[in-house]
């Protein structure tokens, strides 16, 4: 980059640790290669949401800058290379053999295991202390404001969890495998989607958090599919044993190493990006709607559209609540839904599906049934 990119850049990081959003937005959207980033799509999604943002939305979003923080000589920027090399050895060493018997480029292989490792992310945030060195160190006053829950965050365990089913509005049961066979194993946790992530038996693996909402609990971020035999091994472990529960489920060809990759990081959904896609899209425009996503058409705004507009009419029964609320909080679709599906009519949809969700998508939900009553006036 160019002396003037790389201050855009340093003066979007120095925004992002003040907890100014739209400033970090402004300065990401002068760098050519980062405008069509995730990166930038997140901050797109917190300026939207400004005045909207829950505790848990604060807590996710600091995880996520944490994650991002190599400062040279920072102790942050120590955790993290410690931990990227544990990943990368333990866990990803296979596309670091790939890279190396097909002349590919390791640095590249490390880049993709920081931004798309679910295992490296859990691990560098909370096992080697990422998290709360970045808080101690790097973040700045506008983003301590909001870090009370991020630090409640710091030593909540991993486990394994079998996803039960949809509780009332805006909760999911799920079954601590730890405890299965005792009164508290049954939890409620805020329901995010994470039920669309389980894998075929029905298990994730994840750290349980406060909330600071109802229900009390929720995962700190989209939990990871997995077989329940690597689930109850995770369940069982304590400390970083959960990466050798994946390493043996790898191992013995129960999970792949890929399977422990994701391109999409959510801060204000467990719907994942290209999951809220899928459900969006009819099965026989996928492999269309796929191409134009590859060649930088933004789909997901698009599906996301359109799951609003089923929504809006009643076309979705109430399990596709999750993908509502993941719908309403992608800023096209939702600018969109503005203009289009608040007609005279349409209000009880509305608060229908704010009923069944949880902030910051329900107040979004409630304002286009707002805007729709009003225009029954």
């Amino acid at each position: 980059m160019t002396d003037e990119l790389e201050s855009f850049h340093l003066r979007a990081t120095q925004a992002e640790r003040e907890g100014d959003a739209a400033e970090a937005w402004e300065y990401c959207s002068g760098i050519p290669m980062f405008r069509r980033s995730r990166h930038r799509g997140l901050l797109a999604q917190l300026v939207a949401a400004t005045g909207e943002l829950t505790p848990w939305t604060w807590a996710r979003w600091i995880v996520y800058l944490a994650l991002r923080a190599e400062d040279p000589g920072s102790a942050t920027a120590e955790r993290l290379r410690r931990a990227r090399e544990d990943a990368g050895d333990s866990l990803h060493g296979d596309l670091l053999d790939t890279a190396y018997d097909e002349g590919g480029d390791p640095v590249k292989v490390v880049a993709r295991v920081m931004g798309e490792s679910w295992a490296f992310h859990q691990l560098a945030a909370y096992e080697y202390g990422v998290l709360e060195s970045f808080l101690d160190e790097l973040a700045g006053e506008g983003l301590l404001d909001h870090a009370d829950l991020a630090r409640r965050w710091i030593g909540c365990a991993m486990s394994g969890y079998r996803i039960e089913g949809r509780g009332g509005p805006g909760r999911l049961a799920v079954c601590d495998l730890a405890h299965e066979e005792t009164a508290g194993a049954s939890l409620e946790v805020l329901d995010l989607g994470a039920a669309a992530l389980a894998g075929p038996e029905g298990c994730v693996i994840g750290r349980l958090v406060p909330s600071d909402t109802t229900p009390a609990l929720m995962f700190d971020m989209a939990p990871l599919a997995v077989d329940e035999t690597t689930a109850r091994d995770v369940a069982w472990s304590t400390g970083d044993g959960w990466i050798d529960a994946l390493m043996a489920g790898i191992e013995a060809g129960r999970l792949d190493g890929g399977d422990l990759l994701r391109e999409d990081y959510e801060l204000m959904s467990d719907v994942l990006s290209l999951g809220l896609l899928e459900f969006g899209t009819a099965p026989t425009e996928l492999a269309r709607v796929w191409t134009q996503l590859e060649q930088g058409r933004d789909e997901v705004g698009r599906a996301a559209f359109r799951v609003l507009r089923d929504a809006s009419v009643g076309d979705l029964d109430d399990a596709a609540a999750p993908y509502v609320a993941s719908a309403v909080l992608n800023p096209h679709a939702y600018d969109e839904a503005r203009r289009k599906l608040a007609p005279p009519g349409r209000a009880e949809h509305w608060r229908h599906w704010a009923d069944l969700s949880t902030d910051p998508a329900r107040s979004r939900l409630l304002g286009l049934a707002g805007a729709s009553a009003e225009a029954d006036r």
